[in-house]
């Protein structure tokens, strides 16, 4: 279900993408708040970032998770260079749900103020319904770019 949500190459200067692939499901936020907390310890970032970080992540991934098609992946995608910390998740939804209100939500004003670049991508597939995706990412910057 999760072929929408397929790689894209990005410039090398931002380091290597780490892909992180799992059930579409709440239970599933605890292992990918996990993964994030410990590759962004490889930015230097405070408690308090560190926290906002982690529910940056929840707050996508619970986005997200309520719209994911019934047995589908989330994909997520982790990319730390010295100077930011990137994130994006990707689950295949249903076309009605693409053009979902997410900008409109709670959840997405929190998104705006816990991170430093904040993009949505709605893909609508190819026209039946079918390999429909929505992607959230985010960055933050880390160390002396903070």
């Amino acid at each position: 279900m999760s072929e929408t949500c397929a790689s894209t190459r990005a410039p090398e200067d931002f380091g290597p993408v780490i892909e992180l692939r799992t059930p579409a499901d709440a239970s599933q936020l605890g292992p990918i708040r996990s993964v994030s907390a410990s590759l962004a310890e490889r930015c230097d970032l405070t408690l308090d970032q560190l926290a906002d970080l982690r529910l940056a992540v929840d707050e996508a991934c619970s986005t997200l998770f309520r719209i994911a098609l019934s047995g589908s992946d989330v994909v997520c995608r982790f990319r730390v260079s010295p100077d930011s910390f990137r994130f994006s998740a990707c689950v295949a939804a249903a076309a009605d749900d693409v053009d979902g209100p997410f900008e409109r939500r709670f959840g997405w004003h929190v998104l705006r103020t816990l991170t430093d670049d904040l993009t949505l991508h709605r893909h609508h597939g190819n026209g039946d319904g079918r390999g429909s995706s929505v992607t959230i990412s985010f960055s933050v910057r880390c160390g002396d770019a903070v």
